[in-house]
């Protein structure tokens, strides 16, 4: 029937969220997203319109579930432990898989040719954020810090987050990266 999509919407996005992950979006062409979707390319046109609005479906499923596993990795234990489950959290998403996929967030945020100010947007809201999960599991834990310590502390830690993202770009093990990230924990949190 003409004007029914004849493909599993959920299905075709959570495929192309994956062709994505692995090319980057200025890297994955509409020929990619149809080979391993099996959805041809004019129907992909008709049904999304370009290969952004495919893009910004799959982050907008990527970021939502990315954001439910760090809001449950945050909510457990002392500052320390919730940072420990929430680093752990981030450096498996970013590990896994062969070849290891990276952080999607970092990737997109630091492709170049990246000029639209939708994908931007979507990139500064999900680390905007991820920043009020961090402040808002700091200033609940046992140990809470005020709400404004937890704010600037919850920015300094993403920041972080970004530059593990980089680290294990550049070659980094998980090993490596939860070494960093536990003496990062020990020398931002101290006995707090």
């Amino acid at each position: 029937m003409v004007g029914v999509r004849q493909f599993d919407e959920d299905e075709m996005i959570a495929t192309a969220l994956d062709v994505f992950w692995r090319k980057g979006l200025h890297d994955a062409t509409m020929q990619d997203l149809a080979a391993a979707t099996g959805v041809q390319r004019g129907s992909l046109y008709n049904a999304y319109g370009d290969k952004e609005a495919i893009f910004l479906r799959a982050f907008d499923q990527y970021a939502a579930q990315f954001l439910d596993a760090a809001g449950s990795a945050l909510a457990q234990g002392d500052t320390a432990a919730r940072l420990r489950g929430f680093f752990d959290m981030i450096i498996v998403n970013m590990t896994d898989g062969t070849p290891q996929r990276g952080c999607l967030t970092t990737r997109t945020a630091l492709d170049a040719s990246v000029s639209s100010a939708d994908v931007r947007q979507r990139v500064q809201d999900v680390l905007t954020r991820l920043e009020q999960l961090v402040g808002k599991a700091i200033s609940a834990a046992p140990n809470r810090r005020s709400t404004a310590d937890a704010n600037r502390l919850a920015r300094v830690i993403v920041t972080f987050t970004r530059g593990l993202a980089v680290m294990e770009r550049a070659g980094y093990s998980r090993k490596q990266l939860r070494e960093s990230a536990t003496t990062f924990i020990d020398a931002v949190i101290g006995d707090a």
